[in-house]
């Protein structure tokens, strides 16, 4: 995934450069809502292929300008099949899944740009850059708990001096080859220690890509309300 790569080395620039700004803490409770899509063995590089609702929840803290921590929770649903693309292996194969999943995540959000609550004018938007850790819940999937790492970009705009209106999209690189309960053959399942010794059919069986973890991606627009520690000031400089 160059995207993912892309971003990461993003983050871990922006992660590691000096900050000057006032600090300004606050803190920020919010709806999210969009789509989520899966990628793995059915689905290699189609992105927003077969988008199924999400709808969410968020509370951040920020630590000031540049730098937020983010909690939150979402449900959605996943699903693919084999049906869909034009390749023989996956014409043979006809595999398909389908699964809810809930997800609870912590990550932390760097903004590119200095970005203060309640500020309507110079510092009321900002693109930013998120990762973290989640885990999720896919209680149809072969694997029903793991952990996935979240990475993703977004922007937010202070559309009143207490609201947030804001857009991301965000990739989940799962622990778990299973999430489509799909995956390659084990032969060591095969060991004729267990009584299924290896033979020419089984040698060859492949079902997926063994080493290559599942994805799935979200796209949300959120909004959201603030709270500056110690208040927002004058209401002379917030207000247009």
């Amino acid at each position: 995934m160059q995207i993912f790569s892309a971003l990461f080395v993003f983050f871990i620039t922006f992660a590691t450069t000096p900050l000057n700004t006032n600090a300004q803490q606050g803190l920020e409770f919010g709806f999210s809502g969009g789509g989520s899509y899966y990628m793995g063995d059915m689905n290699l590089a189609k992105h927003f292929y077969h988008t199924k609702l999400n709808l969410g929840g968020f509370a951040k803290y920020h630590f000031n300008g540049r730098y937020d921590v983010k909690i939150g929770a979402f449900y959605t649903s996943l699903n693919a099949f084999d049906e869909d693309f034009n390749n023989n292996f996956q014409q043979l194969r006809d595999r398909s899944f389908e699964t809810s999943l809930i997800e609870i995540s912590a990550q932390f959000e760097i903004n590119f740009l200095p970005y203060e609550i309640g500020d309507v004018r110079q510092y009321s938007y900002t693109p930013y850059l998120q990762s973290g850790l989640a885990l999720y819940i896919a209680n149809s999937s072969q694997d029903i708990i793991n952990f996935a790492i979240p990475i993703g970009f977004g922007f937010k705009k202070n559309i009143k001096p207490r609201l947030v209106l804001g857009v991301e999209w965000a990739f989940r690189r799962t622990f778990s080859d299973y999430l489509d309960s799909l995956s390659g053959e084990d032969l060591d399942d095969y060991d004729p220690n267990y009584g299924l010794p290896i033979d020419e059919a089984s040698r060859h069986k492949q079902l997926g890509f063994r080493y290559s973890k599942d994805w799935y991606s979200v796209a949300l627009l959120t909004l959201s309300y603030t709270f500056k520690i110690g208040g927002l000031g004058c209401p002379a400089y917030y207000d247009y």
